[in-house]
């Protein structure tokens, strides 16, 4: 045991101490200013300036064309107004003598199988109806035919109405005359008797013309 020689051991590293308020820096790259940054502060006197790619973009929230306020909108040619509105206005058109509107044009107006028409013929009608047309495609036909009747009442009866009211008023009005032109014949007399008076006493101060 004597004679065993000692095993040549590494020397030992020394530990390195790291303070806990150090820690390792990594280099860093400077960083360009922003726009903001370089952009001077706009005061009262800075000029306006406009970016143009703003003046460029459509503001989606205005309309590009604004009405006058107070005005519609046109309607749409592509809509159709309803037949009762142009039925009505084409018989308040016949009352007063003003002819039929210029919608209803000659080739309208010489169809017999238009209800509109003049020459409507009611029984080419009906065959044609009820040959081609479905079961409910004539229950349709029969609740639009039965609409527009009860709709061509309520005007006949609101024209009769207004026609009757308009008549009313007239005969009030001529009596109201009557009774004031006669309160007014006494009065005219004696105007009358005035103005032969004062024709009398005209030719009296008159004198003659002297050669």
């Amino acid at each position: 045991m004597s004679n065993l020689t000692p095993l040549n051991t590494p020397p030992a590293t020394p530990s390195i101490q790291v303070s806990p308020t150090t820690a390792p820096v990594t280099p860093t790259t400077a960083r360009p200013l922003s726009r903001l940054a370089s952009t001077p502060p706009i005061t009262a006197d800075s000029p306006v300036t406009r970016d143009p790619q703003r003046l460029n973009t459509p503001d989606l929230t205005v309309p590009s064309s604004p009405l006058p306020p107070g005005e519609l909108s046109p309607v749409s040619p592509g809509l159709n107004r309803p037949r009762g509105s142009g039925r009505a206005r084409d018989l308040l058109r016949k009352h007063y003598g003003l002819g039929v509107a210029a919608a209803t044009g000659s080739l309208k107006s010489r169809d017999p199988m238009d209800l509109d028409s003049p020459n409507f013929d009611a029984k080419a009608y009906y065959e044609h109806l009820i040959t081609t047309a479905t079961l409910p495609e004539l229950l349709k036909k029969e609740n639009e035919l039965m609409l527009e009747i009860k709709q061509l009442d309520g005007e006949r009866q609101s024209l009769v109405y207004n026609h009757h009211h308009e008549l009313i008023a007239a005969s009030d009005t001529i009596h109201a005359m009557k009774t004031r032109a006669e309160s007014l014949d006494v009065d005219l007399d004696k105007l009358m008797s005035a103005f032969s008076e004062i024709s009398r006493l005209s030719a009296e101060v008159a004198v003659e013309p002297h050669d």
